[in-house]
């Protein structure tokens, strides 16, 4: 129970802090333009490409997301990544299916919806808007992934920098793919990247968790 309350706290404070500047900028820019949900992008999503292209895009993110990465990771990086507490997966290791709820809060509310709300819903939106959709697109993706490897310093992992390139690649290339899923497989809805960001985080920990 304390494990699902502190994951329901985590998840309230991220989405809060994700979601600030996203409210601000629509409520002090655009708030008399469109409503806050379909200016982030918060409404029902419709496939515009041909079917066939949302299966190559779901085979290419299969293989980008079950490619194992970490055996590129140098040994000394990868036994911390291991056993740090600041890895959330770690969190629920030797917790079995107790872990089960609080993961799906965690994954899919404090990373799926406020990492997409903020990155896909409005940098993504506001860069496609002034640079055009392709260069929008890679830019929420470099970012996205700075934001990664900014936190690992502040936070103080002791990673190489190899590890630092590795990451910053592999999240951008995470991130570049959810962007073209929602703006140009979809209609700029940000619930398929909320899905698929928040199951590829579950199935993650899960792995952690009973692998």
């Amino acid at each position: 129970m304390g494990e699902i309350l502190s994951s329901i706290t985590g998840a309230i404070v991220n989405l809060v802090i994700f979601s600030l500047i996203p409210v601000l900028w629509w409520f002090f820019r655009h708030r008399k333009e469109v409503g806050f949900f379909k200016w982030i992008g918060l409404y029902k999503p419709q496939l515009k490409s041909q079917w066939w292209v949302l299966i190559i895009f779901a085979a290419v993110y299969y293989f980008f997301y079950s490619f194992d990465f970490t055996q590129l990771i140098d040994a000394k990086s990868l036994e911390y990544l291991e056993n740090s507490a600041s890895v959330s997966g770690n969190a629920y290791a030797g917790m079995g299916a107790a872990a089960i709820v609080p993961a799906l809060i965690e994954n899919f509310i404090a990373n799926g919806v406020a990492e997409e709300i903020l990155f896909r819903g409005f940098l993504c939106k506001r860069l496609c808007s002034k640079f055009g959709t392709v260069p929008g697109i890679i830019l929420q993706g470099v970012l996205f992934a700075l934001m990664h490897n900014i936190l690992y310093l502040v936070i103080g992992m002791e990673v190489s920098l190899w590890y630092h390139v590795l990451m910053f690649v592999f999240t951008a290339m995470g991130a570049l793919l959810l962007g073209w899923l929602n703006e140009k497989i979809y209609n700029g809805s940000i619930i398929p990247s909320i899905i698929l960001h928040g199951a590829g985080n579950f199935i993650s920990t899960m792995l952690a968790v009973f692998g």
